[in-house]
């Protein structure tokens, strides 16, 4: 139950406590609703095709509008409701050392705000001893596996704004961000990591970080990083997601260049739990670092304090599977097929073609509905018509996905066919996959090249301490 300012026509939080007495007497924790059950979390995570009931009825033109609506239809992953229980149990217990009325969150938000003004960016925020490294997961998989749509979905559960007025008598005019989600900038400039978070934070609070920070491209580093970390507390950021992550491989070995251990000092060391999701390739971030000497352990301290808590693995749906019967359904409802649904034969097809990953399985079903109402005297199971418009239109691709297909519809990809998977994938020139063939084709692949935001060029603003639109009540940072 929320409260409401309809002069302002804004939802103020209301407050009740949880089963949990360490999660209580904190505005920020008992203003997050009990978790949802199981069968809820899945509910409103599966979008099914929005179907007309009189879809054969239709003109040609409508049921290729129709066959369009197979873009938003999601079957959950079946990792989902543990990834959410995970995300809400990090949120709740984060929050518990980051009680806005406690002295040690006092001392934290005026520390940040020095560093901020001075530009001075801190590993760790030493004098606050209170405070204690909050835990990291890790999502990885093949790109496709839909590591990042399930994420998003799952994050969109848990309310991500809330309004405070009052808790318990006391004046608390603040706002909450639960959680952002942002991608690693596919360059080696931290200063375009710092927008990407920048930018995460004014698409849901409408500020104008991210304005303010292009225009100061003279600033150094340290003080970019030092009003990151002043942003996520006074906005009482509880979660973060950052996406993407193999980017870092581009540039690992590259001077200054964002990192692991940066993204741990930006947010774990001052209390806020992070999930990274980067695709197979992107482990090799995570592995141990080999000792000089060949007597001594390798080490490991990055790995484990990157992945502190759990780590979540997606990959190709097999054949056998229920996450496949399901996907499978979703993607061939009978009121859209003709003929009826597909045999045993177009599904055993559908599956080699599509290698179990939700992204292929996505488009190649639309593509072939597509197809079958074009020429308008097809059933839908015609696999001489699906193996056509695979080689027509995934050729592009056929050569990465062809190391993940396997004799056994059982068995899962290994970590050789993985590699070579995701290492011959096309690329476009910001670094994602090239799904739709609108780049080259592989043996013309062009070099990566990162790109900035599209503004001024860093390094050419004529006045990069001019000040545009900043917080008010932003205890002296930037």
């Amino acid at each position: 139950m929320m409260q409401t300012d309809s002069s302002k026509h804004i939802e103020y939080a209301s407050y009740s406590e949880h089963e949990d007495p360490y999660l209580n007497g904190n505005p920020l924790i008992e203003s997050l609703a009990a978790p949802l059950e199981r069968d809820q979390v899945f509910d409103r995570l599966r979008h099914d095709h929005l179907t007309a009931p009189n879809f054969s009825d239709l003109s040609k033109f409508y049921k290729k509008t129709q066959i369009n609506h197979f873009s938003r239809v999601i079957s959950p992953h079946p990792t989902s409701f543990f990834l959410y229980q995970k995300i809400m149990e990090l949120i709740l217990c984060g929050y518990i050392t980051r009680n806005p009325f406690h002295a040690e969150n006092v001392r934290l938000i005026a520390t940040l705000a020095e560093n901020a003004r001075n530009g001075e960016y801190l590993q760790g925020v030493t004098n606050i001893t209170e405070l204690t490294t909050a835990p990291s997961c890790l999502a990885s998989g093949l790109s496709g596996s839909s590591k990042t749509t399930t994420i998003r979905e799952v994050l969109k559960l848990i309310k991500q704004v809330i309004h405070h007025r009052e808790y318990k008598g006391k004046p608390f005019l603040r706002t909450q961000l639960t959680y952002i989600s942002f991608d690693c900038a596919a360059t080696r400039s931290p200063k375009a990591l710092a927008l990407s978070f920048f930018k995460a934070v004014d698409d849901v609070l409408h500020t104008k970080y991210f304005e303010e920070w292009a225009r100061r491209s003279k600033d150094s580093v340290e003080r970019y990083y030092a009003n990151m970390q002043l942003i996520a507390a006074k906005h009482h950021i509880g979660f973060i997601h950052i996406d993407e992550v193999q980017f870092f491989l581009k540039y690992v070995n590259a001077k200054d260049s964002p990192n692991l251990t940066i993204l741990e000092s930006l947010f774990n060391k001052i209390g806020i739990p992070v999930l990274l999701s980067c695709t197979t390739e992107g482990l090799k971030l995570f592995q141990s670092i080999p000792s000089e000497h060949s007597t001594q352990i390798p080490d490991m301290t990055t790995t484990r304090r990157m992945v502190s808590d759990h780590e979540f693995v997606f990959s190709t749906y097999s054949f056998d599977s229920k996450e496949f019967d399901l996907i499978f359904d979703a993607f061939f409802p009978e009121k859209v097929c003709f003929g009826g649904k597909p045999g045993l034969e177009f599904k055993k097809t559908f599956h080699r073609l599509s290698v179990g990953l939700p992204a292929i399985i996505n488009r190649l079903a639309r593509l072939h509905h597509q197809q079958i109402v074009t020429l308008g005297n097809r059933r839908t199971d015609d696999v001489e018509l699906l193996n056509d418009i695979y080689k027509s239109q995934f050729r592009h691709i056929d050569f990465a996905l062809s190391h993940l297909r396997l004799s056994s519809k059982l068995a899962k990809p290994s970590v050789k066919q993985k590699n070579g998977f995701e290492q011959n994938l096309p690329k476009k020139q910001d670094g994602n996959v090239d799904w739709n063939g609108d780049g080259k084709l592989d043996k013309d692949k062009q070099e990566f090249v990162g790109q900035l935001p599209k503004l001024s060029e860093f390094g050419n603003s004529e006045n990069s301490d001019a000040s545009v639109n900043t917080d008010n009540d932003f205890d002296g940072g930037l």
